[in-house]
């Protein structure tokens, strides 16, 4: 089978053009021994002095896959009447990775019309979807896990490292309450070099990573992973039930006032207020890259959470989950296991990420939907 995948050298929208999921598909779908090529050449593999993805303008292809950037950047090219850039002959699918509360395809509904699937991440479980949207995740590229796999013999020290670059307003509340919380290990910052000074202390090699990945290849991060006995991989934006797409137009506003004015209730009255809550753009690279190292990483339950997964890991099997944003969950958890307990939880979770979330897995998910 010949895979093309679509993606803009440049984004207008902002400054993301490392184009993660696009790498680990093309990685698994090569692995499985099908033919991948670009619109134009893409991540260069500086070990071998070649393209994982070279350019070309055919139009002889099985499948197509399209990054959300660059469906969003040419939707005046792709969506014209009769879709005559989507050739007949292949079936044609988007990998969505949005930030925001809103996808792309739930703000134009042309995508559900042009594309056969839509693989689409920060989906609820409580929500129902069209039948061409599956849930996606992040997931690993090979990179990654190379940098991770090199790393883990490194010792570990009993603590629980973290290492947050954005503020997000529910990563704020639930890490001030964990510092409140009785735990059996410090809370670590593993601080990195930053970007300005992180080419002075890598080789050739990782260095054009870093840069291709726009600082996300870093070394230094992937080691401290390795050397903590646990991390703290949680991120995302609290926002008023219920879950609303468009959520700051006047109907959404409205129909969020009853759990605004619920929740300042029961703060005053010194009671929960965490149900009248959701989380939105829980996804993040910091997960997968802490479930496939030798630390326990620990995040929001994915399913406490409404978080929908293709796949979902399960809580104290895979990672230690946060049920609640007071996080006593946590605390009480972490003093009632031992040590090897945590590290073999650390080892679960990383079988589990490979089993499930590799590219081979990944590319496998798209084939299977497919079917």
């Amino acid at each position: 089978m010949k895979v093309k995948f679509f993606i803009t050298p440049v984004y207008p929208y902002g400054d993301d053009h490392y184009y993660h999921e696009i790498i680990a598909l093309a990685e698994g779908f090569k692995g499985l021994g099908h033919e991948v090529f670009s619109n134009h050449d893409y991540w260069f593999i500086p070990e071998q002095s070649q393209f994982l993805l070279k350019g070309s303008k055919s139009t002889a292809f099985d499948l197509g896959i399209y990054d959300y950037r660059y469906a969003r950047s040419f939707e005046h090219l792709l969506f014209r009447q009769g879709f005559p850039n989507f050739p007949n002959h292949a079936k044609h699918i988007l990998i969505d990775r949005n930030d925001g509360i809103s996808p792309i395809w739930e703000l134009n509904k042309t995508y559900v019309k042009a594309f056969d699937l839509i693989f689409s991440g920060n989906l609820f479980i409580s929500k129902s979807y069209p039948t061409k949207v599956k849930p996606w995740a992040i997931g690993l590229t090979s990179r990654q896990m190379k940098y991770l796999d090199f790393r883990s013999r490194a010792e570990m020290k009993d603590q629980i490292g973290y290492n947050f670059r954005i503020g997000h307003n529910m990563r704020k509340v639930v890490f001030d309450n964990l510092q409140a919380c009785d735990l059996p290990y410090q809370l670590v910052n593993e601080v990195t070099h930053k970007q300005q000074e992180v080419v002075e202390v890598l080789n050739k090699i990782d260095s054009s990573y870093n840069s291709a990945s726009t600082g996300r290849h870093h070394p230094e991060y992937f080691n401290k992973l390795n050397t903590n006995l646990l991390f703290l991989t949680f991120g995302g934006y609290l926002e008023y039930k219920p879950i609303r797409y468009r959520p700051y137009n006047f109907e959404s506003r409205v129909s969020r006032k009853f759990f605004h004015l619920r929740a300042r209730l029961e703060r005053v009255l010194g009671l929960s207020d965490e149900h009248n809550y959701l989380v939105y753009q829980q996804d993040n690279f910091r997960f997968w890259e802490a479930m496939y190292s030798s630390t326990c990483p620990i995040s929001l339950e994915t399913e406490k959470w409404d978080y929908l997964l293709p796949e979902n890991p399960v809580n104290g099997i895979h990672y230690i989950g946060i049920t609640d944003l007071k996080c006593s969950n946590v605390s009480d958890k972490l003093n009632k296991l031992a040590r090897e307990e945590i590290k073999m939880i650390g080892s679960n979770g990383k079988q589990w990420a490979f089993q499930h979330y590799s590219p081979t897995a990944q590319a496998k998910r798209v084939l299977n939907s497919l079917k």
